[in-house]
């Protein structure tokens, strides 16, 4: 087989694996700050791609201002979800509890996916941006891809900067390594909890811009998203950015192999299997983490 091909189909992996990372970054915050599975992360993804390709096609507004826009909706409508349906929640016991977050975000997911496909249609979108290619050799590579690397890069650097220096940043970590003790020392946990939440959810503006810039979305696709991103969480560890960034590299790459040597239908399934099989070897999170 051509080097040109594998090339190929490594730079497709790296920047997919980018993507499933970026996906996993605001779920990771959230499960390490306020405990709870929200199994419609992914679909927000899909809603978000679906708005911002409308808004690029009707009104042609850059992928920069999309996010621009989508992010702050993002962040006061996570803020009242939490607040009106998962913070009541908390009052009840674990079982309860743990069974209450995950019937309400359920069904977040199949109303959002619903509402979506009868507004917009359940036809699969993107942006189509044109941009030139650049050739080395036999190897294209396009400027797009290159874009998208430079910005999951640069937002993984500016995320991990911003939970280890910033005041916002060293309270999340604070509460993620011991609500009582954040408490304890002026963090209202409470407070801090709902902001995670938004904030965690806002970065899927950014990851949605970002995925509908070279892949097709469509309502009904965020499922498989979530659960790549709870895989992602798993072997990286909760919170360690640098370590769920490595772990969505290895899915994607493992994904875009499988597709090459075997068959394409059988790359997500096999590449979630090599995951697993790297967790009973090595149980420890990608960070050193349990």
């Amino acid at each position: 087989m051509d080097f040109e091909i594998l090339f190929q189909v490594l730079i497709g992996g790296l920047m997919l694996g980018g993507l499933y990372a970026v996906v996993a970054f605001g779920l990771s915050l959230i499960y390490g700050v306020v405990r709870i599975l929200n199994f419609a992360h992914g679909t927000l993804l899909a809603v978000s791609g679906v708005a911002a390709s409308l808004l690029f096609s009707a009104w042609g507004v850059h992928p920069v201002l999309i996010v621009l826009l989508l992010a702050p909706l993002l962040f006061v409508g996570a803020y009242a979800y939490y607040h009106f349906l998962l913070r009541p929640l908390s009052s009840r016991n674990h079982f309860e509890g743990t069974v209450g977050t995950v019937l309400v975000t359920v069904g977040t997911l199949m109303i959002l996916s619903d509402i979506t496909a009868k507004l917009a249609g359940a036809t699969q979108r993107n942006i189509p941006l044109r941009l030139e290619a650049i050739e080395l050799g036999n190897i294209v590579i396009s400027a797009t891809q290159l874009l998208i690397l430079v910005g999951i890069v640069v937002l993984t650097i500016v995320m991990h900067l911003m939970l280890k220096f910033t005041r916002f940043g060293k309270a999340i970590r604070a509460v993620t390594q011991d609500a009582t003790g954040a408490a304890i020392c002026g963090v209202q946990s409470t407070r801090m909890k709902a902001l995670t939440f938004a904030f965690g959810s806002s970065t899927v503006a950014i990851a949605a811009v970002l995925y509908v810039l070279s892949f097709p979305v469509d309502p009904y696709m965020g499922f498989h998203l979530t659960v790549k991103a709870f895989t992602i969480i798993v072997v990286g560890g909760i919170g360690n950015l640098p370590g769920a960034l490595g772990a969505g590299i290895f899915l994607g790459i493992a994904e875009g192999l499988t597709g090459l040597y075997w068959k394409p239908e059988w790359a997500p399934a096999l590449s979630v299997i090599l995951m697993l099989a790297i967790l009973v070897a090595r149980p420890k999170a990608l960070g050193g983490k349990a």
